[in-house]
């Protein structure tokens, strides 16, 4: 009895009849006892952590979801999906901040962008491919922003109405690209002056000029041209593989060569500079508009320095009557052989009047790059 008016005490209803008041206090302890299962329940499963925060979400200019990964890349892919945070290269960029990473999965994207941020680092996978796609009536990408690199995409079929229709158009300074494939389009890249460094390495381009005016590389008035390790093969429509008023030029290991393709000079630099070629395999084919394998200042003389280089390298000779250079440049030859055409226009260099005399097989077998450590 002590215990019951004890409990009844405790009870907020301690009035109730006796049979009453024991259901109902039986009922609260059956309560209090499922309510604390379900508590250790949650102690012991608790639910998984909730995700990272992935940034902004906002609707891109062409009606695509676009979401911003905090501190992480931000991955396009041509159909929306798992991974994916947008479905076109100008939603990604829309709000991308300086020193963000764009990752284009594989796939063909036929649309292009304006890479205005600085620092941006635009990574392809295999098999990621811009086709068509140019923007501003000028290019697939075209970068205003500063210090871009841009690596592993394979770009073709890009045609404008002034017929320079570029892969790339520098706007900004300073560019880097690595691993990519330029083909197939009026220009590969074309930039603008005062236009900083270009550094192109491990990389292909072919196919590519037009009008005589559009070429496989076109570097405008600007400090640098880097090309390492890469392949310039057969412009057509009479463009240069290599034009460039950079005030340094440099080709490192790479092949530059006409192949079939109807181009017009190997390397023009329009105004001079520095041009300095080591490493490297120069061929003029039988299809080329134009004798001279390299131009030297024949749009006027614009650099306070002044020089022409080739080492290491290996010139061949297939189109008939062929001359090293046109221009006002003694050029510096060591180390170099030179194959096909005459004894006087090799130089210093080591001459053979023919391939089969060189021990090199006929055309349009292209020997490796002497200088070249990792080829394409």
């Amino acid at each position: 009895m002590k215990f019951t008016n004890i409990f009844r005490q405790m009870s907020p209803l301690p009035h109730l009849p006796e049979r009453s008041f024991w259901i109902y206090a039986l009922a609260s302890l059956l309560l209090s006892v499922i309510t604390l299962t379900g508590s250790l329940q949650v102690m012991a499963d608790p639910l998984p952590p909730a995700p990272g925060p992935v940034g902004p979400v906002h609707r891109g200019g062409d009606g695509s979801i676009v979401a911003t990964r905090q501190g992480g890349p931000i991955r396009v892919c041509p159909t929306a999906g798992p991974g994916c945070d947008a479905t076109s290269l100008a939603a990604a960029l829309a709000d991308a901040p300086n020193g963000s990473t764009i990752v284009l999965a594989a796939g063909v994207y036929r649309q292009g962008a304006v890479i205005a941020p600085n620092a941006i680092t635009l990574s392809g996978e295999d098999g990621a491919r811009i086709e068509g796609g140019a923007v501003q009536g000028k290019a697939a990408l075209v970068v205003t922003g500063n210090d871009t690199v841009i690596t592993g995409i394979d770009c073709s079929g890009i045609s404008v109405p002034d017929h320079n229709g570029a892969c790339v158009r520098l706007e900004g300074r300073n560019l880097t690209l690595r691993h990519v494939h330029f083909h197939d389009s009026e220009e590969g890249i074309l930039t603008g002056g005062g236009t900083g460094t270009v550094t192109v390495e491990d990389s292909l381009f072919e196919r590519l000029g037009a009008g005589g005016r559009a070429h496989g590389l076109y570097i405008g008035d600007s400090d640098a041209l880097i090309l390492r390790r890469t392949s310039v093969l057969a412009s057509t429509g009479e463009g240069h593989e290599v034009k460039s008023r950079a005030a340094r030029t440099t080709i490192d290991g790479c092949v530059i060569a006409s192949l079939g393709g109807v181009d017009s000079r190997l390397i023009d630099a329009s105004n001079g500079g520095i041009v300095t070629i080591t490493g490297s395999v120069l061929e003029k084919g039988p299809a080329s508009a134009n004798d001279q394998l390299i131009g030297f200042g024949l749009e006027g003389f614009t650099h306070s320095a002044n020089s022409l280089t080739i080492d290491t390298s290996i010139v061949i000779k297939d189109r008939s009557n062929a001359r090293l250079v046109l221009g006002d440049v003694a050029p510096s030859l060591s180390a170099t052989k030179v194959i096909g055409g005459t004894h006087q226009d090799a130089g210093a260099a080591q001459w053979f009047p023919s391939r089969d005399a060189a021990g090199m097989g006929a055309y349009p077998y292209l020997p490796p790059a002497p200088g070249a450590t990792s080829p394409r």
